[in-house]
């Protein structure tokens, strides 16, 4: 049987502030919403590849560097600026009349 997606309300855009990250536990998975420069927003499993959280990571454009391991990535597509094949987990992230949604499968 196919698993079907599930789109969850994470929350209000007010309450993120820009350049930065919250966590959030959901369907017992730790996400980590970013709040863009621009006001945009992206949703990543909250564990980079070695383990750390990377919801405190340093924000730059559109990279988070992981505190505890230096891991760089992509917000965008989850990928390691240093590992061809690491990656991860990205959500597909909406924004309708003020509130997040993700979008978990």
């Amino acid at each position: 049987m196919p698993v079907q997606a599930v789109k969850i309300n994470v929350g209000r855009t007010r309450d993120h502030i820009p350049g930065f990250g919250r966590a959030i536990d959901l369907l017992q998975l730790s996400i980590a919403i970013f709040c863009l420069p621009d006001g945009t927003f992206r949703a990543l499993h909250n564990r980079c590849p070695k383990g750390g959280p990377i919801v405190n990571g340093e924000m730059s454009g559109r990279f988070i560097t992981c505190l505890d391991h230096q891991c760089c990535i992509d917000l965008f597509t989850g990928s390691l600026q240093s590992a061809l094949n690491s990656k991860v987990e990205t959500f597909p992230v909406e924004v309708e009349d003020g509130f997040i949604y993700v979008t978990l499968e």
